[in-house]
This record gives structure tokens, C-alpha cells and sequence, in this order.
């Protein structure tokens, strides 16, 4: 990332995007494919002296599964082997041999760019060349980079490998690739006994019957008894955590860019709560787009309360929002900007970090500023587990307020450097209304804070209701106007038919719509596209007896006016943790919280259809279009948005609307890099 000169004060590092590519060359790529290959075929030339004892039986399985690649060959040869339908392998069979290894590559890189969504193929080969063509050292090795902790224990993990595996036997042109998932969640099931009998195998002084018996008791346990649970694959991951703590194989660049997208979903998570936190409705979506950082002396959540209480109290609207609904692209280059500002101040606190360290030292801190700066509050450093010792700071905490603000764009950086200064000692006893897990701010506890944080401010929330609403009759508010009608509309449908009380009314009000994308089937390079459906992040109030906090939900609405849909609830994600995937919310750049145990529209299909393309240059042409659009969402901290209008007539400004539907000119530069793929 690129450190902006700052000549008025060089004490002030401030960092911005900036163009990378971070991709490997094709010289490199391709020698790498040809080490792949090369020890591909070594591992079928070890698989076959462990399988050969009997008749008929050959290394002519893929190298793709969750184990070392030798014994995935052993294990697929016998489910070849054994099968009841025999004939639906035999043309796979006579295939030469150079063949089976080159679709055992194309399965092993699919098998990791399934599994991580900012993973392009380039990449994927380079960390199975690390991992010398082992396909879950090299998941361990990306996860371990990307900054993502407790993978096997993500209540997400075991459904990433399971269609990862299967979209692996698709790339490779599996002839029943469903069969060959079904064979790995029982060899994870048991992989104790697995790895017994693979042991027996390896025994140079087994004779062939023996053998013959344990290839047999082998092939019974992967295809015969009842189908195990998918969470049983998190135990394969386990050993290959383990082995990657014995034999580290982590791929340190210095600009590598797979950890700010770990960090930007976990910021995402923390504004997710921080609507749930505020009072229902669209009074604050301004000043949270406007103002409302994740950077300051207290945790996140309540960090992003205090800069947009603040700033609502100190720079009050003059009108009014009446569409429940914050602007999601304008959401997410706020947590951009976050991002920026809290790298910013530490590197401004201690001139010994660069880019990539503060990164670090913030993804091991869970993005919360007082766990990644000792120095900041010395009753959190008692109990901090993260930053190591290290000389005083260089700069005091204002200078690196400044920093942040700076960074993040805050639209009066000196004010807000001064409120973070100074808030802790300004709330006082109110400190308590923050406390995490405290649950839903009344507006009463949220007019007490603007009095202690801004007190020349005029605030009042009942006056501020009697204000004139934005209206949304031009060009292009009518169409977002449009666009929020119909969401709301459907949003409200469904979460009324989702539960009920005993009365027949709804169990649960709408809080806030936090997160739309609207291009669900397209509009998209990939894969083709119908048009027609939404998918959509929503906060709910229950309202029983006692209601409650707030709960995120899901929900996939169709857009024709039928919703035929559903909605369901989401747990809020876990900072630094994987998630599950969505092809076309990927390719529009948004962070929508997809269900776990649902199916939906593009969860797994369009993968398998990416992962079935022939040509496997178009395959990886599709995959870095999703990849560099998504890119292109998490590095915008300038570029305006289409829902910024909405805010400009919030503040009484004048609407202006910038042609956003083309790219500004700090996108193209940032698209740059990644032309010669595309």
C-alpha cells in the first residue's frame, strides 16, 4: 500500500491504496506448473508400488482429496476400482498418464480457489508449488496468510471443503464428482483407521495378499455404510494444520493484499453490530457514512458510535431519510477508509511499522486498536495478548488520531483527532451505555452522549423528526428510491411470514436494511445472468415479550414483485473467520453475510459450472474478473458513490450526480494491473 507524502507534517505516515498487482508472471507460473507436474508424476509412481498387488488394480486416481497427495491417488484408485458402475470410468482409464496429471493440477488449483474467494489461479499455483502439490498444506498456507484463525473450528470450514472437493473433481473431469465427496467425508469420518491402512500399504515387506486385503478393507470403508456428517472433513484439516506447524511453509510478501480483505470483512462485522446498536431507522446513516470510524480509545463497536453520535450531534442534518436502507457500496468505503486510518495510526504511533506489519499486528488484535497499541490504554495492555514489546511511541496519541482521520477522510480531521483524545474522559460514567453486549441504544442513552460529546450542540431527536424529507423524485434518487421500495417491500413480506406470535402478528420488527445487492443473476462476466433477484442483509428487533437486540438476517428476494423467497437468520461473523461464498455478491464487491446450513441462488452451482469450463484460460479469465471487480470495492476510499446523493441532501446540499457508473479515473488505475488477464 502507498505511503502519501505528507511534507506539512513527515511525522503523520498516512496510507492509501495503491496499484498492485501481486500476481506471479507467466515465466513464473508456468515454471511452476512444470515442477507441479513433474511431482505429480512422482507421487502416481509411488502409488502404484504401494497398489501393486493384484490384477487390474493401477494408480488411475486423481491426486485431489485431504490427505498427502500419494495417499489421495491410493484411496481414488480403489474407489475407481470398485466401482458398482464400472463402465462410467473406463474412458477416464485409458487415458494416458500425462493426462491424469495435468487434470490432477487443474483439480488441485480449483480446489483452492474455490475454497478462497481473492485467490486467483496464478496464486493458488504458486502456494501448491510451496506446498509441493499438497493441496491442504497449501489451504493451511493461504488461510494462514489471508490472517484467518480457527479455520477448522468456522462453522463455515467444513461446507468450503466439501464443495471445494467437488468443484476440484469437476476441474479435473471427475466422472461422478458427488461420489468422490461423498468417499472423502468418510475417509475424515475415520481417518485414524484410513491412515492405519494406508501405513500397511507403505510396508515394503507386505506381500501382495495382504495388500490385496487391505486395499479391499480400504475400499469398504470410503464407499460402503452410512454417508458421514460433512463437518467430519475439519478433522483432515486438523492434520494438515499440524504438519504446517511442524514444517512451516507460510509465504511472506511484503505486498500481499490477501490479509486487508480478511481485515475489512471483520471491520464489516463490527459495523453490522454497530447499526444493531443504534436506534432503528435512517437518522444516523449519514454521519456512520459521513463519520463514523472503527479507529479510537475504546473497542470498535463503540468506536463507530462515538464518531457517528458525535458528528450527528456536531453537524446536524437539515433534512430528513425516510428509506430504511444505508447505502451499501458507501457502507463498505467506509470500512475501507477504516482500514486505512487504523493502519495510519499505528504507523504514525511507532515509525518502526510499515504496512504489512500494522496489518498483522491488527488482524492478531482482531482489528481493535487498545489490544494492537499497548501504549493506547494501559488497563487493556494488562491483558493483552497480541503486540510484543517494543520502544516508547513516536508521536503522541493526537498526532496519530490526526494520522487516522487523515487517511480515513474524515471530513474535519483535527476535530475528530481532538474528540478521540479527549472522549473517554468526556463520557464518564456514560462509559457504561457502551459497554459490549450491552444491547440496542435507546434514543434517550444516545442524546445523552451527544450532550457529554458535543456539548454547544443543539441536538434534540424529537425536533430533528419534524424536518423535511430528502425527496426523491429526480434522477437518479427515483431510481434508488425505486430500487429501496422494492427491497423494503420484500424484506417486510417475509419477515412477516418468517415467525409469529400467538396473536398472528410478527415476532420480529425491521431494525435497519444494511446490505443489497441487487445484480443477483447478473448484471456479470460470469457466469451468465438472468436478472431478477436480490440478496439482502437485514437487523430485526423481536418483539416479544421483552424483545431484544437486534438480529442479522438473510434474505434472497425476487425482484418481479412475487417474492417467492425466504429469509433466514445469520449469526454475525466472527472477526478474522471464513465465510461462505456467493459468486455474483463476489463480483459486485459486496459483503452480504450468506447462510451457513441454506441453500441459495449462486452458492454452489455457478461455482461448479466456473469449475467445469473446458478451457481452463477462461476459467481463470472469469475468476480474476470477479476477483479484480471485488478488488476494486475494497481499495475505494475516494470514489463517489450513487447513494452519496441521498446524504448530500441529508447535509441540504445541492444533488449532484457524478457519471459513477463508469470507472473514475482512480479505478482504471487500480484495473490496470490485472488488463493483460482480462
Amino acid at each position: 500500500m502507498a505511503l502519501v507524502p505528507n511534507p506539512g507534517d513527515p511525522a503523520l505516515r498516512i496510507y492509501g491504496p495503491r496499484i498492485y498487482s501481486g500476481y506471479p508472471s507467466p515465466e513464473e507460473e508456468s515454471e511452476s506448473r512444470s515442477y507441479l507436474l513433474h511431482k505429480i508424476g512422482s507421487f502416481y509412481r509411488k502409488a502404484r508400488r504401494r497398489l501393486a498387488c493384484r490384477r487390474g488394480l493401477q494408480a488411475r486416481g486423481l491426486c485431489v482429496g485431504l490427505l498427502d497427495p500419494v495417499s489421495n491417488v491410493v484411496i481414488n484408485s480403489t474407489i475407481v476400482h470398485h466401482s458398482r458402475k464400472r463402465e462410467r470410468w473406463r474412458d477416464r482409464e485409458d487415458a494416458p498418464q500425462e493426462d491424469l496429471e495435468r487434470r490432477s493440477l487443474d483439480g488441485l488449483v480449483v480446489f483452492l480457489t474455490r475454497m478462497f474467494p481473492n485467490l486467483a489461479e496464478g496464486l493458488a499455483v504458486r502456494y501448491l508449488r510451496l506446498a509441493k502439490a499438497d493441496a491442504l498444506i497449501a489451504a493451511c498456507a493461504v488461510a494462514s496468510d489471508h490472517g484467518i484463525k480457527w479455520f477448522h473450528d468456522s462453522e463455515a470450514a467444513p461446507s468450503l471443503i466439501n464443495t471445494a472437493l467437488k468443484c476440484a473433481g469437476l476441474a479435473a473431469g471427475h466422472p461422478d464428482a458427488a461420489r468422490l465427496v461423498c468417499a472423502w467425508r468418510n475417509v475424515s469420518s475415520r481417518v485414524d483407521d484410513t491412515l492405519s491402512l494406508l501405513a500397511l500399504l507403505r510396508e515394503s515387506q507386505s506381500s501382495p495378499r495382504r495388500r490385496s486385503h487391505v486395499v479391499r478393507e480400504l475400499a469398504s470403508m470410503v464407499t460402503e455404510g452410512p454417508l458421514a456428517r460433512e463437518v467430519a472433513m475439519r478433522c483432515a484439516w486438523q492434520l494438515a494444520e499440524a504438519s504446517l506447524r511442524r514444517h512451516p511453509r507460510s509465504m511472506p510478501q511484503p505486498d500481499n493484499d490477501l490479509p486487508n480483505r480478511t481485515l475489512q470483512d471483520t471491520i464489516h462485522g463490527y459495523y453490522l453490530e454497530a447499526l444493531a446498536r443504534l436506534p432503528a431507522g435512517p437518522g444516523f446513516h449519514r454521519s456512520l457514512i459521513r463519520a463514523g470510524h472503527c479507529y479510537g480509545p475504546l473497542d470498535p463497536v463503540s468506536n463507530i458510535i462515538v464518531n457517528t453520535v458525535w458528528h450527528h450531534a456536531a453537524f446536524p442534518p437539515s433534512m430528513k431519510l425516510e428509506q430504511n436502507v444505508i447505502g451499501t457500496r458507501s457502507l463498505h468505503r467506509m470500512e475501507n477508509r477504516s482500514l486505512y486510518g487504523l493502519v495510519s495510526f499505528l504507523c504514525t504511533r511507532y515509525h518502526g511499522f510499515g504496512f504489512q506489519r500494522s496489518v498483522r499486528c491488527l488482524l492478531e488484535a482482531d482489528a481493535i486498536l487498545v489490544l494492537a497499541d499497548p501504549d493506547l490504554d494501559p488497563a487493556a495492555a494488562t491483558i493483552r495478548h497480541v503486540q510484543e514489546a517494543q520502544n516508547s511511541p513516536d508521536t503522541g496519541l493526537r498526532e496519530a488520531f490526526l494520522a487516522a482521520a487523515t487517511a480515513a477522510c474524515h471530513p474535519n480531521p483535527d476535530a475528530q483527532a481532538k474528540l478521540l483524545t479527549s472522549c473517554k474522559a468526556m463520557l464518564g460514567p456514560t462509559m457504561s451505555l457502551l459497554r459490549p453486549g450491552r444491547g440496542k441504544l435507546s434514543s434517550q442513552d444516545v442524546q445523552r452522549l451527544a450532550r457529554l460529546l458535543s456539548p454547544e450542540s443543539t441536538y434534540d431527536h424529537d425536533s430533528e423528526m419534524a424536518l423535511p424529507p430528502v425527496s426523491l423524485k429526480s434522477y437518479p434518487l427515483a431510481d434508488l428510491a425505486d430500487l429501496y421500495s422494492v427491497v423494503s417491500k420484500g424484506v417486510n413480506v417475509l419477515l412477516n411470514k418468517y415467525r409469529q406470535m400467538p396473536n398472528g402478528d410478527p415476532s420480529y420488527e425491521l431494525h435497519t436494511i444494511c446490505g443489497v445487492n441487487d445484480r443477483v443473476g447478473g448484471p456479470a462476466q460470469w457466469p451468465p445472468h438472468e436478472c431478477g433477484r436480490c440478496h439482502v442483509n437485514f437487523l430485526a428487533t423481536p418483539k416479544s415479550p421483552c424483545g431484544g437486540k437486534p438480529t442479522l438476517f438473510f434474505t434472497e428476494i425476487q425482484s418481479d414483485g412475487t417474492y417467492d423467497s425466504f429469509c433466514c437468520p445469520v449469526a454475525l461473523p466472527p472477526p478474522c473467520a471464513t465465510q461462505i461464498r456467493c459468486v455474483y455478491c463476489e463480483a459486485m464487491g459486496t459483503r452480504i453475510v450468506h447462510p451457513v446450513a441454506i441453500d441459495f441462488r449462486s452458492r454452489d452451482s455457478e461455482f461448479e459450472m466456473l469449475a467445469r469450463e473446458k478451457d481452463p484460460c477462461q476459467r481463470e479469465e472469469a475468476t480474476l474478473r470477479i476477483i479484480s471487480h471485488r478488488r476494486l470495492m475494497a481499495e475505494n476510499v475516494h470514489c463517489k458513490e450513487k447513494e452519496d446523493i441521498l446524504y448530500d441532501g441529508v447535509d441540504g446540499h445541492k444533488n449532484k450526480f457524478d457519471n459513477v457508473s463508469s470507472l473514475s479515473v482512480e479505478e482504471a488505475m487500480l484495473l490496470a494491473p490485472l488488463c493483460r488477464y482480462l
